[in-house]
């Protein structure tokens, strides 16, 4: 896996997030909280999971593992009960992902990464498969994400990998 590749991968993800964000966006307050009894119980939980992980992910990369609640203080209903704010921090942390990423070479993809996990204990991988795991993860989320939207009765956005690669590039 080349950065390039990595590149696209998170492009890809930027854009499928910022579908399920504009479903998100149309929803009642009822419809975004109510307990869906999937992953982290409603569409808002999941989102601020899928974004609070993107978070924790960069931020190891840069050296810094959180841990504990510390770990996901900024990503809670408290913090973005509006889907709006959700967007606007989980923007920022797409932000830095791309300078980070604009600062890498391929040679650094291989390149054992440690980081503490959520409980603290040490772990670490190559940077790329930690990498190919946010995008990963992002994916399975969405897909909850999207089958609570279905389960709504509203028809919800193709945020599938190959409807990314069918459209027009800019």
């Amino acid at each position: 896996m080349t950065l390039n590749d990595i590149q696209h991968l998170f492009a890809y993800t930027e854009w499928a997030n910022a579908l399920a964000l504009d479903a998100a966006e149309k929803l009642t307050e009822e419809q975004l909280t109510q307990d869906r009894q999937i992953s982290h119980g409603s569409i808002l939980g999941t989102l601020l999971h899928m974004a609070g992980a993107e978070w924790v992910w960069l931020e190891r990369w840069q050296g810094r593992s959180h841990t504990g609640a510390e770990a996901w203080a900024r990503w809670t209903a408290a913090q973005c009960a509006e889907v709006a704010s959700l967007r606007a921090q989980w923007q920022q942390v797409a932000a830095e992902r791309q300078a980070y990423l604009a600062g890498l070479t391929d040679d650094a993809l291989p390149r054992e990464l440690a980081f503490k996990r959520i409980d603290g204990s040490a772990h670490s991988l190559p940077l790329g498969q930690q990498m190919q795991h946010v995008v990963n993860h992002a994916t399975l989320h969405r897909g909850q994400v999207v089958g609570m939207i279905r389960q709504l009765g509203i028809t919800p956005p193709a945020t599938d990998l190959l409807f990314f690669l069918r459209k027009p590039q800019q």
